[in-house]
């Protein structure tokens, strides 16, 4: 069931009423996550399940997938990655709850009555979806950039002397 997603939604609301969101979100929406981007471009598939648990604790369960173009911190170009998050986010009113959670949920704050940006939600499970280092997974750098140990000139290996040469020509002289 895809459904055209809320700007704003209400997550204690669609916690009582048990509802499930489903749908996309462009990426040119997410203005923090486009900061780590090569490009805004694709969509987010959106899934998020609201509920209580059986202590009458809120919770969304949701799934978001996309593919992001990151740049690689080795050559510096542009590269795809996939993207999965899966969340159990306990809705609370207050910090002073996070302690009573189980492990199984993450929190979730929202402690005004003004309705929460669905994008900003996703969004922050986005980027901690991220890789703190985005490389691609095959040698992407050219052959001249890696560093190997017989790109000594054979002049400057001859040039090294060992500070303890000076001490064996001592004991000789004895």
């Amino acid at each position: 069931m895809h459904q055209k997603l809320p700007k704003d939604i209400d997550p204690f609301r669609l916690a009582q009423n048990g509802l499930k969101l489903e749908g996309t979100l462009p990426v040119s929406t997410m203005k923090r996550l486009g900061g780590s981007l090569a490009s805004a471009e694709g969509e987010v598939a959106v899934t998020m399940n609201f509920d209580v648990d059986e202590t009458g604790l809120p919770f969304m369960y949701g799934k978001f997938s996309a593919q992001l173009s990151l740049i690689c911190e080795r050559c510096m170009k542009p590269m795809s990655f996939d993207v999965n998050v899966e969340c159990h986010l306990a809705i609370l009113k207050s910090e002073r709850k996070i302690e009573e959670l189980a492990e199984l949920y993450d929190p979730w704050i929202v402690e005004t009555k003004d309705p929460v940006l669905l994008a900003s939600v996703v969004e922050d499970e986005l980027i901690l979806g991220l890789p703190l280092v985005p490389r691609h997974e095959h040698a992407c750098l050219p052959k001249e950039a890696w560093y190997r140990g017989d790109d000594i000139d054979e002049s400057e290996k001859e040039k090294k002397v060992s500070p303890f040469e000076v001490l064996a020509s001592l004991k000789l002289k004895k």
